[in-house]
């Protein structure tokens, strides 16, 4: 195992008695940035700016909330700072119920546009469970709340905005819904005095959006559409066997036949020698955007591997009114100059102590000015477990899952699925994650309240403190390297005893894994932690306990970290508790802790 240091900057808080520590950053302190600009899943990057600041959506997938929004001022430090909607849907599947899950469904391809007549923001995702698109808009992009208009399907969307210089007209562009057609369509689309959307019909304005006919990789997707001078200019995504590649249509108008391409970006991070750094597929699917002062940049994002898909920025001028990437379009540079200086940031992952100070997030218009009705506290879930016939118990804990219940988790957290609101709590117990047991889940992939934050690379570490004095048999509960071939460490409870584990998936598909080692635990606070090491895609994670929280023993053996579908994304850190056999337990998280060193 390699100890590394990454980032310029590991910022050390003092809050609540535990140390509070930055994530990776890719500001180098100097006036310049390194690539990628965030070593951490957020794929299918859209970014604008308003004034001065940039604000970016990412595919967040079955994580709820879902759609993240992030600000920047320099388009280098990203800070968490909304999202747009905290359930995409309240059916099964969104929420780990009867047998159904989410995976590498739910929202796929957000884009945000800005309307300045309205003074109104603008998201689209598309949801390949219901086969819907979804557009969200609000006059708060930081605060919301959102309102929700459903239409029908436009896969891989992009809006497309013009200014005609007293309106916004809107657009969107996407291609077919059937993989193997090859067609750009277009639609425009009105809002209402009440903020719904109406489409109207589609066109088709390109016959074949692939440069080679026939294709000779991926189709032709990811769309993001600008109008720009004269031009109109749809970004898409394409492959050539492998490789990974971006290209540009244009045209004066938005006449079926009148576009043209060209292939703007086919590389690889380079260092100053002209070395490939990070070689993979190449980079591609993103947006563009430009600074105040003039500047133009790509954000565009690379597959690598288990820590996902990885946003990397590309500075772009323009030569005869079409886009210039990189270098010449064959590399960018691992080392660039800041877009906008004087700005610094603590990254998209943090390290947590389970305060609830933050102020109430309400994504939904629908639930403005909404109280406190979720919520049951473990002595009365105890308490109705052994008392009240398990119907009625099954009623308390559904009734109102989706309420507030009065705690507040920093925004960088992200629920695996739709939460039961009835389950969690940072108010219980003041410092303190609580989770409870109202439901039993076979495995970890069907557990309800697992709380998930990114990993990011090229290293990074977490580790956690437990109490486990109310667990009950069947009880499991820890940290997790999670996705479709998880691994954890954690605490499991059989025949009135507890034991440390270490239990991971055997291959693709294995949801109920293996126990790899156990220990007996004879206290009710243990110590977890979990290292990852993504360098050079080595994709091996590591567990540890200790009984102290300074001595740390490895336990079990090495996951090898794989980037799966049907999940997905890449790896997160997962904080869970599921009951096999019986309800009414719970389990308190101390604290969370994350460093990039292992």
């Amino acid at each position: 195992m390699r100890i590394l240091k990454v980032g310029m900057l590991v910022l050390q808080l003092l809050l609540g008695g535990h140390m509070q520590v930055s994530a990776q950053i890719s500001d180098n302190g100097d006036g310049t940035c390194s690539n990628p600009v965030i070593f951490a899943d957020a794929p299918d990057p859209s970014v604008i700016r308003v004034d001065d600041a940039f604000y970016m959506v990412s595919t967040t997938m079955h994580m709820a909330p879902g759609c993240t929004i992030m600000k920047s001022y320099d388009l280098v430090n990203w800070k968490v700072v909304n999202y747009a909607y905290d359930q995409l849907e309240e059916a099964d599947g969104f929420a780990l119920k009867n047998g159904k899950s989410d995976y590498a469904s739910g929202s796929w391809a957000a884009n945000i546009r800005y309307d300045k007549y309205e003074k109104r923001y603008y998201v689209i995702v598309t949801c390949n469970t219901t086969n819907k698109s979804y557009i969200f808009s609000t006059e708060d992009v930081e605060n919301g709340p959102w309102h929700r208009s459903v239409v029908d399907k436009c896969y891989d969307p992009g809006f497309l905005f013009e200014d005609t210089g007293t309106e916004c007209k809107k657009y969107i562009v996407n291609p077919s819904d059937d993989l193997g057609k090859h067609e750009t369509y277009i639609r425009e689309f009105t809002v209402d005095q009440n903020y719904d959307v109406t489409l109207g019909k589609p066109k088709i304005i390109i016959d074949h959006a692939n440069i080679e006919n026939p294709a000779e990789g991926l189709r032709a997707e990811g769309y993001h559409g600008y109008k720009i001078g004269e031009y109109y200019y749809i970004f898409m995504i394409q492959g050539v066997g492998w490789q990974r590649q971006e290209i540009v249509w244009r045209s004066k108008t938005l006449e079926p036949g009148s576009f043209e391409v060209k292939r703007i970006f086919a590389g690889n991070i380079v260092d100053k020698n002209g070395k490939d750094v990070m070689p993979f597929t190449g980079i591609a699917q993103g947006g563009i955007v430009d600074t105040k002062d003039g500047k133009w940049y790509a954000f565009l994002f690379q597959d690598y591997g288990s820590v996902g898909r990885i946003p990397v920025l590309i500075p772009m001028e323009w030569n005869d009114g079409w886009p210039v990437l990189g270098n010449g379009g064959k590399s960018v540079d691992q080392i660039l100059e800041k877009p906008v200086k004087g700005y610094t940031g603590n990254g998209i992952v943090i390290s947590d102590d389970f305060n609830n100070g933050r102020s109430r997030k309400v994504y939904s218009d629908k639930n403005v000015n909404t109280n406190i009705t979720a919520g049951i506290s473990y002595k009365r879930l105890k308490k109705m477990v052994q008392t009240a016939p398990a119907e009625e118990v099954k009623k308390a804990v559904d009734e109102n899952e989706y309420g507030y219940n009065g705690s507040n988790l920093n925004l960088e957290w992200q629920w695996n699925h739709n939460p039961n609101n009835n389950l969690w709590s940072l108010t219980e117990r003041k410092g303190y994650l609580r989770l409870k047991s109202g439901i039993l889940a076979n495995h970890i992939q069907e557990a309800r309240n697992t709380l998930t934050q990114r990993t990011y690379g090229p290293t990074c570490s977490a580790n956690v403190a437990l109490e486990v004095g109310c667990m009950n048999d069947g009880d499991v509960a820890g940290l997790s390297a999670f996705q479709n071939q998880y691994g954890f460490v954690g605490v499991k409870m059989e025949n009135g005893k507890k034991y440390v584990v270490m239990q991971r998936a055997q291959q693709k598909g294995d949801a109920l894994g293996k126990v790899m080692e156990t220990v007996p635990l004879e206290q009710e606070r243990v110590y977890l932690k979990a290292d990852f090491d993504f360098y050079d895609k080595t994709d091996k994670a590591y567990f540890f306990y200790s009984l102290d929280g300074k001595n740390w023993t490895k336990i079990g053996d090495t996951l090898q970290m794989h980037y799966d579908w049907p999940h997905f994304v890449g790896y997160r850190f997962g904080l869970f508790y599921y009951s096999t056999e019986n309800l009414g337990g719970c389990v308190d998280f101390d604290y969370f802790k994350v460093s990039d060193e292992i």
